[in-house]
């Protein structure tokens, strides 16, 4: 009798254990935002653990105004290579799968979309009009033509040959490249360009239930109903490339960093604003080297800053000064080498003329300045006080009627903050000084 309750005991533990291991899982990801490498590595890590944790479905939750190519491409490697089924879920209500986002649902396994929702115009997105200052000639435009077609037709045969694979729509996949069609969900489920319509993940996962699809390893059967769904978030490392991924975002950061940096060398001394512009300028180059750069277009920025700074220093009465800001335009201009990723043309057009009335007063000033009377030497300085920046032991700075001075002390070594006493003027615009009691 004790054996046959032990056995008993024994068979409702396994059924329990055996139950609640068979329970589906679904591990499901978030994509709120442009396709670019962020995404891509955040979607290669969630297939990755969805595999190990042999999870049932893959569910990328997506409303996206598209991205980069070469992103795209990498997503949809990983998908089609991908032994875990992957669903794509066009959602919230007012998401949309455009551009890049309309290959990634025609990768996936399974396909649905909210309502309100919008997929397609896909097609390729090329920068025209050639050059500042003009239309291009009649060569360019005619080079620009075939590349687009080239583009374009390579993207038609990718996007139709994701179609034959999973069974959908080619012939309005390619539409929605050559054309930029676009459909609702009513319209996309009636098309074949989705599978179904879902408003909620659960309702993704009942309606993906019982379907068969292909993968890497053999055909897979859907077995979702009730499926337990977890969710996995971007890593802040993801979280922070994609924000620096942006190029509007990226090209700021430079900009930042290189006036934090002038502006620091400017006024010597160790201060925020170089700091600052040292941080900015290491993550606004980490943000471009993500994406598809022209080092031409960087280095003519960063020739366009040195004409400017030039100007200051050497006044030309505007030779260097416009050729600067010229330089610095164009530079904006031809920065980002894809076309899927431009600059904001108002952004560029705004940091130009902040740029350029920025040394245009600082201009202004100094030719001001040199209208006055010298007022330098013992007779300015002597007896004024001031400020030690750096600490005098015995040689520092010190900051004295408004400039940052070298400065040597007189007696004990002075410390950071204390007031001093103007002594004396020494060659090189140097200040001798002693603490002032």
């Amino acid at each position: 009798m004790r054996r046959m309750l032990l056995l008993l005991v024994m068979t409702i533990g396994l059924a329990v254990s055996g139950a609640a291991h068979s329970e589906p899982l679904i591990i499901e990801l978030t994509v709120a935002s442009d396709i670019n490498p962020a995404t891509a590595s955040y979607i290669s890590r969630g297939i990755e653990a969805a595999r190990r944790r042999d999870a049932d479905l893959v569910l990328i939750k997506l409303d996206t105004p598209g991205g980069q190519m070469i992103s795209m491409r990498q997503i949809t490697s990983d998908i089609l290579h991908s032994t875990i089924p992957v669903g794509m879920w066009v959602a919230p209500e007012g998401a949309r799968a455009a551009s890049a986002g309309t290959f990634l649902v025609y990768a996936a396994h399974v396909s649905g979309m909210a309502p309100s929702t919008t997929i397609g115009a896909a097609h390729p997105v090329m920068m025209t009009g050639g050059m500042p200052g003009g239309e291009p000639s009649e060569g360019a435009a005619k080079q620009l033509e075939t590349l687009t077609e080239k583009i374009v037709n390579d993207a038609v045969a990718q996007i139709r040959g994701l179609a034959d694979k999973r069974g959908r729509n080619a012939q309005w996949a390619e539409q929605a490249v050559r054309e930029s069609i676009t459909a609702t969900a009513t319209e996309a489920v009636e098309q074949s360009v989705v599978d179904f319509i879902a408003a909620t993940a659960d309702q993704f996962a009942e309606q993906a239930a019982g379907r068969r699809v292909d993968t890497p390893a053999g055909e897979v059967t859907l077995e979702t109903s009730g499926a337990r769904i977890e969710s996995v978030e971007m890593s802040w490392r993801e979280s922070l490339l994609s924000v620096l991924a942006h190029p509007n975002v990226a090209y700021l950061l430079l900009i930042i960093g290189f006036y934090g940096i002038i502006f620091e060398l400017k006024v010597p001394g160790i201060g925020g604003a170089g700091v600052v512009g040292l941080i900015c300028l290491i993550l606004g180059l980490y943000g471009l080297s993500v994406l598809s750069f022209n080092w031409a277009g960087l280095a003519l920025i960063v020739a366009g800053v040195a004409m400017l700074i030039a100007e200051l220093y050497t006044p030309t009465y505007g030779v260097l000064g416009v050729g600067g800001l010229a330089a610095f335009v164009i530079g904006s201009l031809i920065l980002m080498e894809s076309p899927a990723t431009p600059i904001s043309r108002p952004l560029i057009l705004g940091v130009a003329v902040a740029t350029g009335g920025f040394f245009l007063l600082a201009l202004g000033a100094i030719v001001k300045g040199q209208r006055r009377p010298l007022a330098i030497g013992i007779g300015a300085l002597a007896g004024a006080t001031g400020t030690v920046r750096q600490r005098l032991d015995p040689d520092g700075l010190v900051h004295v009627d408004g400039a940052v001075w070298s400065a040597t002390c007189e007696g004990e070594p002075i410390e950071a903050g204390e007031e001093i006493i103007v002594t004396e003027e020494l060659a090189h615009m140097r200040l001798k000084v002693k603490r002032k009691e």
